[in-house]
């Protein structure tokens, strides 16, 4: 399934190993409160460089989601593409 495919179903299901394989600046997934995001398209475009969302490449990261403020968060919306399994 294409990312674009994936962003379509906001409702998608993964794993965190399913996450953890999307690890690089080609394709680069991250979860913050257990939602899972597509961050691929926004690399280049963070504020912070993109080497900031590199390195949290396929991992959860929740704390660094929470710095941000409201309309930041907003951003993040878009790139939503599903839910981590419980």
């Amino acid at each position: 399934m294409g990312n674009l495919l994936h962003r379509r179903f906001k409702n998608n299901l993964y794993t965190r190993k399913e996450v953890a394989l999307h690890n690089n600046s080609l394709d680069c997934w991250i979860i913050a409160h257990k939602k899972v995001y597509d961050a691929t398209p926004f690399i280049n475009r963070h504020p912070g460089s993109s080497d900031v969302i590199i390195k949290k490449a396929g991992q959860d990261c929740t704390k660094d989601y929470d710095y941000h403020s409201k309309s930041s968060k907003k951003i993040w919306n878009n790139l939503h593409i599903g839910y981590i399994k419980s």
